[in-house]
């Protein structure tokens, strides 16, 4: 009889508390913003920006390049670090996957640069834009800037970066000095 009790008042207090109740379901989160067929050079450069700014676009990020994919580092860059490495698409995964690994927030801007017209053709583009990117760490925000040149080609309907060279301005390091530090 006390077992039946208990059981009873149990049932009563799990009831009372809408555990079997139906809830309502959460929404769903809004996909990352993505280009599916890079058809534009526009649409390739924006995927960049994609996968920096969105760490759910970090397993897409080598689709962004050609297999033939160099990375040249500023000038200053070289000189300062001793950089000798080929910097291919691999490392470029590498390097994202630590970037987004050891950050809070990443935001990126690129703008036009009206001195240095970009040049598009049918199945090339060369194009330039300063950039400008900021990184939320645990230790606080680290900021880069400088000017950059990207080389796309269009291989089978689709636009492909295949050289991009970064070029530093001002006081701040840059986009070369950022895919170093967070390279290893």
């Amino acid at each position: 009889m006390r077992n039946v009790l208990i059981f009873m008042l149990a049932l009563l207090l799990l009831g009372g508390c809408e555990i079997f109740g139906l809830r309502d379901a959460d929404l769903p989160s809004a996909p990352a913003p993505w280009n599916d067929f890079t058809s534009t050079w526009e649409q390739c450069v924006q995927n960049l920006g994609y996968c920096y700014t969105d760490e759910r676009n970090l397993v897409k990020y080598t689709g962004l390049f050609r297999t033939d994919y160099r990375f040249t580092f500023s000038p200053q860059d070289i000189q300062e670090h001793n950089i000798t490495q080929v910097w291919d698409r691999a490392v470029e995964q590498d390097m994202l996957i630590n970037l987004h690994n050891q950050s809070q927030k990443i935001t990126l801007e690129l703008a036009v640069m009206p001195d240095n017209p970009d040049d598009i053709s049918a199945s090339e583009a060369k194009i330039y834009r300063s950039y400008t990117i900021s990184v939320k760490t645990s230790e606080g925000l680290e900021n880069f800037s400088g000017n950059m040149e990207l080389q796309l080609r269009k291989d089978y309907g689709y636009w492909y970066i295949y050289r991009w060279y970064d070029y530093r301005s001002g006081n701040l390091p840059g986009w070369g000095r950022l895919k170093y530090d967070y390279w290893q």
